[in-house]
């Protein structure tokens, strides 16, 4: 419970109230919280416990969970085409597969866009924690899941897969491939 930010809560409670335009003491009322109490919560002088926050949040109108939020702008990342960190993952049949990151900063999950030339494969079947979905932008794409079955992927198509089953793809066709991949594995490169 250290990680609590008493100042945050409080600034919040306060917000809420004065855009109702309420007083301490008409909180007070509609709260059955002392408005002493609520001075101390909202300058974050003192710990509340759930059933004051739960009435200070029902006579506000917010859920009392929006109290322990992170702040939501702050996990809004915006990454520009021009932006994205372009590198070149390995190389299979002599050519190179690149990869282009599409979210930055430390993340619950990655995303990146691969282009795929024709003819070529990710190599051994991959293993590791995390779930990943696929989507694929342009071309044919056979994805095998390690003692599952293939899949033949088209354009548009989706493919979910915890990332404890084995897996890789294949690009057979003569047609270059590019695909979306969004991961919540740890990533490195």
């Amino acid at each position: 419970m250290s990680d609590i930010d008493l100042a945050k809560i409080g600034n919040i409670l306060k917000a809420r109230r004065l855009e109702k335009n309420l007083s301490l003491r008409d909180l007070s009322a509609r709260s059955d919280t002392a408005a002493s109490t609520i001075s101390q919560i909202e300058t974050g002088k003192t710990s509340p416990n759930l059933l004051t926050l739960k009435a200070l949040c029902n006579a506000l109108d917010i859920p009392v969970f929006s109290l322990f939020m992170d702040d939501e702008i702050s996990n809004v990342r915006l990454v520009r085409h021009n932006e994205q960190q372009t590198f070149i993952r390995n190389i299979s049949n002599g050519k190179a597969l690149v990869e282009s990151l599409i979210t930055q900063g430390k993340n619950e999950m990655w995303g990146a866009i691969v282009d795929i030339p024709a003819g070529s494969d990710s190599g051994t079947f991959a293993h590791h924690g995390g779930e990943e979905l696929v989507f694929l932008l342009e071309g044919t794409l056979i994805y095998e899941l390690e003692n599952y079955k293939s899949y033949t992927l088209e354009k548009y198509d989706t493919l979910y897969y915890p990332n404890y089953i084995g897996h890789r793809w294949v690009n057979a066709s003569d047609e270059n491939a590019k695909m979306l991949i969004i991961s919540t594995s740890p990533y490195k490169f």
